[in-house]
């Protein structure tokens, strides 16, 4: 399915593409370790061209999605989105989402990637208790966990086509175009979904964010299977896709939950 984006919509996409170019997720994670991704080399990027002026103001929220898309595309630190709309970052029982590089009596603060059980969430009073702002945050969100997507199927098909088995191109096997065919299914759903939320009248994204973050999941394990044994590879960086849309569920199934 394509989908037809406003002109206008396009090009502040294809800034972003242009703040992204040459930047590079880490790929090897530390289990258990404090971690943070964030780069302030980047965010200062995105702030030339605008990225931390679109939270206040309705009309600019399909900006904003259209932004969102392409951080997901690139697994961008998911700080660019928390603290742009919200004004922090999440925090679960004293467990931060990304780390903000504290330390407190000698131990950094714990982030995504520790151990431990989550609890609570806490936001920015003033941003938790603007809807302008919510609004906002769950779209975006919505518009990265479709750029996750968009960017591990991307990546499958492109791999699907590419290797050969049995003397075929993975592409052409039943098994794999399945895989492929329902990653695409939840892929159009989850951009759907993001433009949707992008339209000013249409509140915060409470259904579709509860639906977003399984399905976007879904489309990694899709991608993972499409791969085979390199898709668990650390090296082949496909496994980020997968660590990061299971992230961004558990994290916002847990703020779901809070709102009541």
């Amino acid at each position: 399915m394509r989908f037809t984006v406003d002109p206008e919509l396009e090009l502040f996409a294809e800034s972003v593409r242009g703040a992204l170019a040459g930047w590079g997720a880490p790929v090897e994670p530390v289990f258990g370790e404090w971690q943070d991704d964030r780069d302030d080399a980047l965010a200062a990027r995105l702030a030339e061209i605008g990225w931390a002026e679109l939270w206040g103001d309705p009309d600019l929220i399909g900006p904003a999605v259209a932004g969102g898309i392409e951080l997901g595309r690139a697994c961008a630190p998911l700080c660019l989105v928390d603290e742009a709309t919200l004004g922090t970052p999440l925090a679960l029982g004293g467990r931060v989402r990304h780390g903000a590089g504290r330390v407190e009596g000698g131990v950094r603060e714990p982030t995504l990637d520790g151990t431990g059980t989550l609890r609570g969430v806490e936001l920015a009073p003033d941003r938790a208790s603007d809807p302008v702002r919510l609004h906002a945050w769950g779209a975006v969100t919505l518009a990265y966990l479709a750029g996750v997507a968009d960017g591990a199927l991307e990546k499958a098909v492109d791999h699907a086509k590419a290797r050969e088995q049995f003397g075929a191109p993975l592409a052409a096997l039943p098994a794999v175009q399945a895989h492929l065919a329902d990653a695409a299914m939840a892929r159009d759903g989850l951009l759907l979904s993001a433009w949707s939320a992008a339209d000013p009248e249409a509140g915060f994204p409470r259904d579709s964010l509860a639906w977003a973050g399984s399905a976007c999941r879904d489309v990694t394990a899709h991608v993972q299977q499409v791969h085979g044994g390199i898709g668990f590879a650390l090296e082949g960086g496909i496994h980020r896709y997968y660590r990061r849309a299971k992230t961004v569920q558990v994290w916002t199934d847990a703020l779901l939950r809070e709102l009541g």
